[in-house]
């Protein structure tokens, strides 16, 4: 009779013995298991950053945005060449409140009616320089070559800044014609005459 009973409380305490031994592994699988594969923050970090880097540096000046305030309709056209990336030249709609002349980002020239009768009555009298964009073009070109004699003196590796004499002329399909002369002739002016009109292609 002892003997079994003592056989009983035995049995009984190996169950538990061995129940807990198994919770301690299922424990310990689980956190080892959570450990694995947890993230890896910093990693992830370093992974979108090489990511944002690439994805700025193959960005396509096709997607082109319009840096300044006014209302814009690029013309139309089926070429399928795209823009190569250079100064940026903005004619946004004339007639608007908002009509500006602009250089990269920075309006240089504000289209109030004073001002385009100004800049129509000189294109008659054949005098296209328009002396305010002539101005910030040539700050544009000493700055570019300023960059470049930098570079060139401190033999700097990677990507070069070069003056191409490039500019890239984004204007609204309603600009007039005297007024886009003025425009291409005072960037020639100033050094920048290797121009493209950027134009939508039909399909977009």
């Amino acid at each position: 009779m002892n003997t079994n009973s003592m056989t009983d409380r035995d049995l009984l305490e190996f169950t538990r013995w061995r129940d807990k031994r198994l919770a301690r592994r299922r424990r310990q699988h689980f956190s080892e298991s959570v450990n694995t594969h947890e993230l890896n923050l910093v990693a992830m970090m370093d992974m979108m950053t090489i990511l944002l880097v690439f994805l700025l540096k193959s960005y396509s000046v096709s997607a082109i945005s319009i840096p300044v305030g006014g209302e814009m309709r690029i013309p139309m056209s089926s070429h399928l060449i795209n823009p190569t990336e250079a100064v940026k030249l903005t004619i946004t709609k004339v007639g608007s409140a908002e009509a500006v002349i602009a250089v990269d980002e920075d309006t240089v020239v504000k289209l109030t009616p004073e001002m385009m009768g100004k800049i129509e009555g000189q294109t008659k009298a054949r005098k296209f320089l328009i002396p305010e964009l002539h101005k910030a073009l040539q700050a544009k070109a000493a700055k570019v070559k300023a960059m470049s004699q930098a570079q060139a003196k401190a033999n700097a590796q990677g990507e070069t800044v070069t003056f191409d004499r490039k500019v890239m002329v984004l204007a609204d399909k309603d600009t007039p014609y005297w007024l886009v002369t003025a425009v291409l002739y005072t960037s020639a002016e100033a050094e920048f005459d290797q121009y493209q009109l950027v134009a939508l292609r039909n399909q977009q």
